[in-house]
């Protein structure tokens, strides 16, 4: 039948408050998990009363316990202003890829800044695997998608949970370009 319509090879739906709440109960538990070892570890002498002569006391542990302290301090600290910027939570991340379209549309969210596009398939030039390879650190990977016709490139993000591996390996075998590439700097 030439009117048939082909089911889409991926319709994924991802809610923003289903993905934020979850978020706002795990991260909040890692960080208070922190903070009690960390606690754990500091001697009971340990305070703003120490002299100096206490200082030398210290070892390796104690020196660990005040970083895991800090360190979910912090993280108890960043999920607030996540929580405070994330009141109003709607919407939904919706990709869909169909035998001649590609729907990747991004809600309104506070994980970061993510761009959405409508494209057609003989529009997009390739999905390309970016490696930068950097010096003793380690290396950032990134996925892209280029358009023909001077439309500036996109950078898919991963905020809703979804596999962006999986979204571009399904993204390329419906045809369109996948190209991987490494630099070195």
């Amino acid at each position: 039948m030439p009117n048939e319509v082909t089911p889409p090879f991926f319709d994924i739906r991802r809610s923003v408050k289903r993905r934020m709440v979850t978020r706002l109960i795990i991260v909040p538990l890692l960080a208070i998990g922190l903070s009690y070892f960390g606690l754990r570890l500091i001697p009971d002498s340990f305070g703003l009363g120490m002299s100096i002569d206490d200082i030398g006391d210290l070892n390796f542990w104690s020196i660990l316990g005040v970083f895991l302290v800090c360190t979910g301090a912090y993280n108890l600290i960043k999920e607030a202003v996540f929580a405070h910027r994330s009141r109003k939570p709607s919407g939904y991340w919706h990709f869909r890829l169909t035998s001649d379209d590609l729907l990747w549309h991004v809600p309104q969210h506070a994980h970061g800044t993510e761009i959405g596009f409508h494209a057609k398939l003989s529009d997009i030039k390739q999905i390309e695997f970016r490696t930068l390879e950097r010096y003793e650190q380690s290396d950032l990977r990134s996925y892209w998608v280029h358009f023909n016709g001077g439309t500036p490139s996109i950078e898919l993000k991963d905020y809703s949970g979804i596999s962006l591996s999986w979204l571009a390996k399904k993204i390329g075998e419906s045809g369109v370009p996948y190209n991987e590439t490494r630099r070195t700097y």
